[in-house]
């Protein structure tokens, strides 16, 4: 079985870290990025299952990672606190935020169904 590799494309250092401990804790390698030029640099770099990405970073929009990502066969998941902003990614799989690491597990299980 392939270890599942996601990407964390998240500037609040707590909510990463939670995501990243979870993902942990179910046999997924994550690595956190704070920036869309962070992720971009990464996701060009080493090869990811998974991202789950902010749609809300200091150094703007995340479309352009969103495309390289999916390019490379990369699964994409968005997050927001902003559930307009979060509809207009439909239809990728979509995480309204505050959520729950529960929601989180489902929803990566869905998209990388080794998890």
């Amino acid at each position: 079985m392939t270890q599942i590799s996601a990407l964390i494309v998240e500037d609040e250092a707590t909510i990463a870290e939670l995501v990243a401990t979870m993902l942990e804790a179910n046999g997924i390698h994550a690595t956190i990025s704070p920036s869309v030029a962070d992720a971009m640099q990464r996701i060009g770099d080493t090869r990811h299952t998974l991202a789950l990405v902010d749609l809300t970073l200091p150094d703007g929009d995340p479309d352009g990672f969103i495309a390289m990502a999916q390019a490379q066969g990369c699964h994409v998941i968005v997050m927001s606190g902003d559930p307009d902003r979060l509809a207009g990614y439909a239809p990728l799989p979509l995480l309204e935020k505050p959520f729950r690491m529960k929601a989180l597990l489902e929803q990566v299980r869905q998209v990388a169904p080794a998890a």
